[in-house]
């Protein structure tokens, strides 16, 4: 099929070829034409055609108006004659070289005719060719002629499926705009809904604002009514005696003090035995008073461990909530046990102090741990 498509294009080639071909074959029949009508009409206007004859003729006249007597009129049509005769060349002369073009005109009329029939040839060529191509396909056809039957039932196949298509696709249709119009009603649903949420919201937020407005105006009021810097003076005090407990006062007679205390206490509780049988009875020390194991190894030993023995100063210790705790009052913590009395007194008077200021004058020490936050 393909080849019999590129020999149509080659016919069609060579038929658009052989319309030049005449074309320029008309334009060169048109031009001799013309040539040869120019030429008898030159013709018919002469009595010679002979440049020798013309020539003869003029002379025999001018002869004859030498040698013989005439009128003036006479003369006058002889001159004329010659004049007419003399004018007669050069149409000759034309009249030749038309001839000459009709000549080289014919010539290529035949050159155009012998192409015009080659491109006949040829194309007759091609057209056999084409014949040849379509017997072949004539014999394909032929035994494919059961096949277009198949193809029939195919394409009655496939009507019937793109109809059962669109039956689904309308369907499908009809399914997505009922999809689409629940969509949108849900869609509606969730604005308002959220529109009401928004609402809510607001209001909750109201409420909440006006809730924290009341607190903190109650707050404001307490505050009020409160002694001025009452925290800062309470932690003036901690710090104070917490300094004056671990570092001012001797442990060991405040221990004596709590263990007699607490004897005291536990011997109000106690109730007296009258007629004890162990009165005046004490509780022997068996390691100073048994006979058996009191050496003089052990008492040598005993001296020795005694006099070994070193007190050592326990060290100075402010651990970092203490540091902090001091920044709050604006104080410089003690970094050794001789700094500890001054520490003290220094928060005594900055609690003095405290207890001296209008409220709002200083800031406070839960300002200073914000704005450090």
């Amino acid at each position: 099929r393909e080849a019999m498509f590129a020999l149509r294009r080659k016919k069609g080639a060579l038929i658009e070829e052989k319309k030049a071909i005449r074309e320029r074959l008309d334009v060169t029949r048109a031009k001799a034409d013309k040539i040869s009508n120019d030429r008898k009409s030159a013709r018919s206007t002469m009595r010679y055609s002979n440049l020798d004859d013309i020539e003869k003729e003029i002379q025999k006249l001018q002869r004859k108006q030498e040698t013989t007597s005439m009128s003036l009129s006479d003369e006058k049509r002889i001159i004329k004659e010659m004049d007419a005769l003399q004018a007669s060349k050069k149409t000759v002369a034309e009249i030749r070289s038309k001839e000459t073009d009709l000549e080289d005109t014919k010539e290529q009329r035949k050159a155009i005719t012998a192409e015009l029939n080659k491109k006949d040839k040829e194309i007759d060529a091609v057209q056999k060719e084409i014949e040849q191509k379509e017997k072949k396909l004539d014999t394909l056809k032929d035994k494919h002629s059961n096949s277009k039957e198949t193809l029939q039932k195919l394409f009655d196949e496939r009507d019937a499926i793109k109809k059962a298509m669109d039956e689904k696709h309308k369907e499908r249709n009809v399914c997505r705009q009922k999809f689409r119009e629940a969509n949108n009603e849900w869609y509606t649903v969730q604005r308002a809904l959220k529109a009401q949420r928004q609402m809510q919201y607001e209001e909750e937020k109201k409420k909440r604002e006006e809730e924290k407005a009341a607190w903190l105006k109650k707050k404001e009021e307490e505050e009020l009514k409160k002694i001025p810097y009452e925290e800062e003076m309470a932690l003036c005090d901690y710090l104070a005696d917490y300094l004056t407990r671990t570092y001012l006062t001797d442990s060991k007679e405040e221990k004596q003090k709590a263990e007699e205390e607490a004897l005291k206490k536990k011997n109000a509780d106690v109730v007296s035995v009258s007629e004890d049988p162990f009165a005046n009875f004490k509780p022997m020390n068996k390691r100073s008073e048994d006979t058996y194991f009191s050496t003089g190894k052990n008492s040598k030993k005993k001296g020795k461990n005694r006099q070994g023995k070193k007190v050592k100063a326990a060290p100075f210790i402010l651990n970092v909530d203490s540091f902090e705790q001091f920044g709050l009052l604006n104080l410089t913590p003690p970094t050794c046990v001789e700094n500890v009395e001054a520490s003290v007194a220094e928060l005594k008077a900055k609690k003095k102090w405290y207890s001296e200021q209008p409220r709002g004058s200083v800031p406070t020490a839960a300002d200073i741990r914000k704005a450090n936050e």
